[in-house]
């Protein structure tokens, strides 16, 4: 289980890749998650654009223009790829087999 300032490491690095950006593309690959996800998950997140990304304890809010709110969990052992943007000295190559990738997201 991810750790106080573990959620806000990943929060600050997504930031500058979400914040401002428009949703384009969502995409719910896994319906059978321990928590369902939201009806219309993606119709919803769809064409929104994120206004800031915040945290609350150990999620992760998306404060969406539309009003809705974007809640991210990490879980055990979760984690987000970001790829298309130069994301810092610390990349490393985490192989491109989708069958964790839950919810596949592009911007604008």
């Amino acid at each position: 289980m991810p750790e106080l300032p573990e959620v806000e490491t990943v929060r600050r690095g997504l930031a500058p890749v979400l914040e401002g950006q428009r949703l384009s593309f969502v995409e719910a690959r896994r319906p059978d998650l321990r928590f369902a996800l939201p009806n219309r998950f993606a119709e919803r997140m769809q064409g929104a654009r994120v206004v800031t990304l915040a945290r609350r304890a150990k999620y992760l809010l998306g404060l969406l223009d539309t009003g809705d709110v974007w809640l991210s969990h990490l879980g055990m052992s979760g984690r987000y790829r970001i790829s298309g943007h130069a994301t810092g000295q610390f990349v490393h190559d985490a192989g491109d087999n989708p069958v964790h990738d839950h919810v596949l997201i592009r911007t604008e």
